[in-house]
């Protein structure tokens, strides 16, 4: 782990072989030096003890190199390890069987699959271990899976336990990891003050021990507070610092997370050169440790900068290959960010018609990510009242059966027998009643929460698309149309944090909200985008209308933890049936027609408001054309476009 604990083992560790047994403290070593720098921890271990000298082997000694051969992808080699446990396991070896699942669940871990980890260590009763060194690996190890599946509640008492058994243990190493693991919980859940604190202990004994890794992953958290606060000069500091710790601990693994960092600290202030550089810098060690999840980031942080660079067709390729392999891993969480960022990237560099098609296909992931959501709680809705209903039919089939015993023992207490069954009766019936209205009221939450938008309380594109369009989408609309889009929303997440972008939101839709009628139709439509149908007003009321949506939302600043934020809002619009149409518009159409009008509002400087006027079709077909050629369209005076300028 640090330049000082590889000097101390190089005899003295191999030294600590007595007999073809590898003594506890050299073990222990090892174990520390594989989170700093496994390719040094493989090779100390491989100098301690050769695979020959395993005739009887320790079972601790085969747990650490299981972990030592999983951080250095030695597949075939966690596999024979494992093999080894579990022989040792059928053979009565009582720790081997918790050892097995141990090193089957760090593979896992090290793999990126975290559920399949945080499952295999579930067979793992903690509390029946002997030594404390055990039970520090497995309350580590749970609380890192379940914190990689964003599970931050369940996994932060696993973590705060393994510092408690590192201070119990006198163990400075352990204690320091377990404080920069609480520090990464902390900073994941937005809690930065108390990250904040956790560093600061941490780079005090950090500096204490000589421990230039942890210097890394220290300043790497603190570069990371810094970008959520918007403190950008103090993200590059931290970001430069942590790569000249990464340089002086000699650890490619360490190096290699240095470089990713700074690749993408420079990518947020778009010195697309200075990013490209590091990205480059970085690819060659990632390969080599054959880390398979930092290869797409990495590839994606040089797609970027390439496109920023103007070379439209590699950035491309490489984003889109990076987003491909996380779709392929079935990560919808890691792809919406990735198509954020990818259309941001796109929008900056001027490729407007390709980032609002990758905005649409954030939108299609974001709907799937939430579809998916709701099945899971179906399911465990389904599961609930399964559980319910089988405790019924026992009951009933428990008072059954003693009903049956109490008619043998004689007539004389047939009355009492009759009236208890009419009880009994009177009772299931009411349990079915109360059953079915709790199923009701579930499938009425159940529906509610999903055709409705959590952060903005509005109802959302899939109530739209199933209870509007699915009825109207095809008929001819009548009344005014419009799509609203907060400008330069990923400068706010960017500078401010996702907290700061969510208020902002929050308060937008609000105000759109407070600014329409009852009766008009207000829908949050995807990320930043709302959509409103009217009901049918005149052209002079549309106008009216518009700006005073844009007066809302520009108006007063939105306060984030004091800190005011400028917003403001592109629309693009129109009044139906249209002027110069001799063909009917759908619903549907409308909506497409209406958007390429509010791209053509960010085009022309944001802030705006772009109202299609009238346009030129006789038939379908050349709508249909018309709406597909918009652009050149509007050039030709097919399409009449009407710039009502910012916002007073």
């Amino acid at each position: 782990m640090m330049m000082g604990l590889l000097a101390g083992l190089s005899s003295a560790a191999i030294g600590g072989v007595v007999g073809g047994a590898v003594a506890g403290p050299t073990l222990d070593r090892i174990e520390m030096l594989d989170w700093s720098d496994p390719e040094r921890a493989e090779q100390l271990l491989g100098a301690a003890l050769p695979n020959a000298a395993l005739q009887e082997p320790d079972i601790q000694l085969l747990e650490v190199r299981g972990m030592v051969f999983a951080d250095v992808h030695r597949d075939a080699d966690v596999d024979a390890t494992l093999a080894r446990l579990h022989g040792l396991a059928q053979r009565g070896r009582r720790s081997a069987i918790v050892a097995e699942h141990y090193v089957r669940a760090y593979s896992l871990y090290q793999r990126d699959q975290y559920a399949a980890a945080a499952a295999e260590l579930k067979y793992i009763d903690i509390d029946s271990i002997a030594t404390d060194t055990e039970r520090y690996r497995i309350s580590t190890l749970q609380g890192n899976s379940l914190r990689m599946l964003g599970q931050a509640e369940a996994a932060l008492p696993y973590l705060e336990r393994s510092l408690d058994l590192a201070h119990e243990m006198h163990d400075d190493v352990r204690g320091l990891h377990a404080m920069l693991w609480l520090a990464r919980i902390n900073l994941n859940t937005g809690n930065l003050e108390r990250a904040s604190e956790q560093l600061e202990s941490a780079r005090s004994l950090a500096v204490s021990m000589g421990d230039e890794a942890a210097l890394v992953e220290v300043d790497s958290c603190v570069s990371d507070v810094a970008d959520r606060r918007g403190d950008r000069a103090a993200e590059r500091r931290a970001s430069l610092s942590a790569l000249d710790h990464a340089k002086r601990s000699g650890s490619n693994k360490w190096l290699a997370n240095a470089l990713i960092n700074l690749g993408d600290s420079y990518l947020k202030t778009h010195d697309f050169a200075e990013s490209l550089k590091y990205s480059k810098l970085a690819l060659p060690i990632v390969m080599k440790l054959h880390e398979s999840g930092d290869e797409p980031i990495v590839s994606f942080n040089e797609g970027l900068a390439y496109i920023g660079l103007g070379n439209i067709k590699p950035g491309e390729r490489l984003a889109e290959g990076a987003i491909a392999e996380a779709l392929a891993g079935d990560n919808l969480l890691d792809t919406k960010e990735l198509l954020r960022e990818y259309a941001d990237a796109l929008e900056h560099a001027g490729y407007l018609m390709m980032a609002i098609q990758i905005y649409h296909r954030y939108d299609d992931i974001s709907e799937q990510s939430m579809t998916v959501a709701r099945q899971r709680a179906f399911l465990e809705l389904s599961a609930k009242f399964d559980d319910e209903r089988r405790a019924r039919e026992l009951e009933l089939l428990r008072r059954d059966n003693a009903l049956k015993v109490s008619e043998m023992r004689g007539q004389r207490l047939g009355q009492q027998l009759m009236l208890a069954a009419a009880l009994f009766i009177t009772c299931i019936c009411a349990a079915l009643l109360w059953a079915f209205a709790r199923v009701r009221k579930a499938n009425n939450r159940l529906r509610f929460n999903s055709e409705r938008d959590a952060l903005t309380g509005l109802r959302n594109r899939r109530y739209f698309n199933e209870h509007v369009l699915s009825v109207d989408g095809a008929r001819p609309v009548a009344g005014c149309v419009l799509l609203a889009d907060l400008d330069h929303f990923k400068r706010i997440n960017d500078t401010l944090g996702h907290p700061a972008g969510d208020a902002v939101l929050a308060t937008v839709s609000h105000r759109l909200s407070a600014a329409l009628r009852e009766s008009d139709k207000l829908v949050r439509w995807g990320g930043e985008e709302f959509l409103a149908v009217l009901d049918p007003i005149t052209p002079e009321q549309a106008d009216i209308t518009v700006e005073r949506l844009l007066h809302a939302v520009r108006r007063d600043p939105v306060l984030w933890n004091g800190q005011p934020i400028q917003c403001t809002i592109s629309i693009g619009y129109a009044c139906f049936p249209m002027a110069g149409s001799g063909t009917e518009i759908s619903l549907d159409s409308a909506i497409g027609l209406v958007d390429k009008a509010l791209y053509e509002a960010k085009r022309r400087g944001r802030d705006r408001a772009c109202l299609i006027g009238a346009l030129s079709a006789v038939t379908e077909r050349e709508l249909t054309i018309i709406s597909a050629e918009f652009e050149s369209a509007a050039a030709d005076r097919r399409i009449r476009l009407v710039d009502m300028g910012a916002a007073a």
